[in-house]
């Protein structure tokens, strides 16, 4: 069997375990093959107090267009952090571009956390990423980046101690085009909820993992990552989210008890065998 292609359109952080260095690893784990498309180069991760960033726009459109010269064809197309307005417009073409009826697009609107856009983004952005998504058959926002996209209030959300008002959040973003809508990092007590919705049967379950620590970079970017190598190998929705949670609650653990600075990310590479295999004992 061929091994699947993904392409990641996504920034390079040089420090911080996220975006395409915590993306290629893990789909090489899940026997997917990462075609790069990146969006910046970073000295690393904007969560420190400073970086450095290389705007790398003016390439994308070449390279997509050699791609499609080669005749690449993809299973599956991951977007994740955009640099600017122009790069959305650029992933929308690119998506109407390479997307065949077998090709699943997987769209992380990157946007921001703990109820605040992300520095470098303005709600310019904001609206432009709402558009983006509908060309997602999945999404995975956190619970900002839900709030943001629907134009709901933060703070009321985060306040919920029942996940039954989450649902609806779900369902607002699934009509603005994706059919699978994935909410993580929603805190209930002791434990983190990722909540997956499906419109095309109104199903919806919710994966729980144990709430450790600080918050710590990259760790969206490796649900986004796992959710996407899983279903580009037809696994089901559901043992993929579990494999995830399962997958960063022990990196997590591991990287509290290394007391590692919550920017540098987790220590995910000490479990990637938790993804290869077609099936996940727990």
């Amino acid at each position: 069997m061929a091994i699947p292609k993904v392409a990641a359109i996504h920034d390079l952080s040089g420090l911080g375990k996220c975006s395409l260095t915590s993306a290629i690893p893990i789909l090489a784990a899940m026997g997917v093959q990462a075609c790069p498309l990146p969006t910046a180069a970073l000295s690393n991760q904007t969560g420190f107090q400073s970086f450095s960033c290389v705007d790398l726009t003016d390439y994308m459109s070449p390279f997509a267009h050699e791609w499609k010269k080669q005749g690449v064809q993809f299973d599956g197309i991951y977007t994740g952090f955009l640099n600017d307005l122009r790069q959305v417009k650029i992933t929308e073409d690119f998506i109407k571009d390479f997307r065949t009826p077998h090709t699943l697009v997987l769209i992380d609107p990157v946007l921001g956390d703990n109820g605040h856009l992300y520095p470098v983004f303005d709600q310019a952005m904001s609206q432009r990423i709402k558009q983006l998504i509908r060309y997602g058959d999945i999404i995975t926002p956190n619970l900002t980046e839900a709030c943001l996209l629907t134009d709901s209030d933060y703070k009321i959300y985060s306040s919920f101690t029942d996940i039954s008002p989450f649902w609806h959040l779900a369902q607002q973003l699934a009509e603005i085009g994706p059919k699978i809508v994935v909410i993580s990092g929603i805190h209930q007590g002791a434990n983190i909820c990722n909540l997956a919705y499906d419109a095309r049967d109104n199903s919806r379950f919710i994966v729980k993992n144990r709430r450790i620590g600080a918050n710590f970079s990259g760790t969206g970017d490796i649900l986004a990552a796992i959710l996407c190598g899983g279903l580009v190998r037809k696994q089901p929705l559901k043992t993929i989210l579990e494999k995830a949670a399962l997958l960063l609650e022990k990196a997590v653990d591991e990287t509290c008890t290394e007391q590692t600075d919550p920017n540098e990310g987790i220590a995910f590479e000490n479990y990637l065998y938790l993804l290869m295999g077609k099936e996940l004992s727990i």
